[in-house]
């Protein structure tokens, strides 16, 4: 089943770059002019760049200025580009925004020794007979 947005539309997988920072663009009124970013985009060679692009969006996206009255000062994709807005940009590394419970559990996961064979077999024949 294909994954879904938080509008409950189909995420397209990305081809190449572009295609990965279209898709990660929110979706807004300003969010236009496709082929006209593309072109922008291969005219300033932004393929040796696109992890560093693709991951300033990412946090912009969680920022209050994008998040602000509905997003309204999100800008368009081909102004961001032109701008060139993530150059010299420090984005600070992402937060772990999970509940410190969820946390702890996955730590204890990993420290957690595999169950023995026969045990695992024991219990299989237990619940079978249930």
């Amino acid at each position: 089943m294909p994954e879904k947005d938080l509008f409950g539309e189909e995420i397209k997988t990305p081809v190449d770059n572009f295609d990965a920072f279209w898709v990660a663009w929110p979706k807004h009124p300003r969010k236009g002019a496709k082929s006209a970013c593309k072109k922008r985009w291969q005219k300033g060679l932004y393929d040796h760049c696109a992890d560093q692009i693709l991951k300033h969006v990412e946090w912009m996206k969680t920022t209050d200025q994008w998040r602000k009255d509905a997003g309204a000062f999100i800008p368009a994709p081909l102004v961001y580009l032109n701008q060139q807005r993530w150059d010299g940009a420090e984005i600070p590394e992402p937060k772990d925004t999970r509940d410190p419970a969820l946390v702890k559990i996955d730590q204890d996961r990993g420290k957690a020794s595999q169950m023995p064979e026969d045990v695992r077999k024991r219990i299989q024949q237990l619940r079978s007979r249930i």
